[in-house]
């Protein structure tokens, strides 16, 4: 009886230590110069981090950058996606967000992450491809690191191109960016 007890208990356990669901309510956005709930600017190259968010990121993370037209790409199973700031927001339960120091620098980025949004729209997503190949296979780290390795010459991370199934986290690179939020 005891063993089964446990069993139950032990069973039972993942079901209360998972993270909550929870929706954020979505709240109209006047100022379109700062980010949701805060007087926090929007600037092109911002690297918006996620640590839990909807379904198809929900354990492992998620990051998205911000363009010059304060819209959010990141790449998602379905291909690159192009959110509102605003949509971004509401996507995801929790958003960190990281600045270039340099702020010609995020510019730089987003004009590469203009070109590989037109030739990766529609990319494969595949977490197991090296971050710096040029191929149409993409993912979320994969779109942010090559936005700023290719179109502001910053390797966030020191990583190898030949690295694969790199984390969000380890874009948060101290030496070119700064956390705002």
């Amino acid at each position: 009886m005891k063993r089964f007890l446990f069993v139950f208990v032990l069973g039972l356990l993942p079901f209360f230590l998972r993270p909550k669901k929870v929706q954020a309510p979505m709240i109209m956005q006047h100022d379109t110069t700062c980010y949701p709930c805060s007087d926090i600017s929007i600037l092109p190259g911002d690297v918006l981090f996620s640590p839990i968010g909807r379904k198809e990121s929900r354990y492992v993370g998620h990051v998205g950058i911000v363009t010059e037209n304060n819209e959010v790409v990141h790449s998602i199973p379905a291909g690159l996606a192009r959110d509102s700031v605003e949509l971004y927001f509401h996507k995801f339960k929790r958003v960190s967000i990281y600045s270039p120091f340099n702020p010609s620098a995020g510019e730089k980025a987003c004009e590469h992450l203009e070109y590989l949004y037109r030739t990766n729209k529609h990319a494969k997503y595949r977490i197991m491809t090296p971050i710096g190949s040029r191929n149409n296979e993409q993912y979320c780290t994969k779109i942010i690191w090559q936005a700023y390795y290719h179109g502001a010459g910053i390797n966030l991370g020191k990583l190898s191109q030949r690295s694969k199934a790199v984390h969000p986290e380890r874009l948060k690179d101290r030496r070119h960016l700064r956390k705002k939020k």
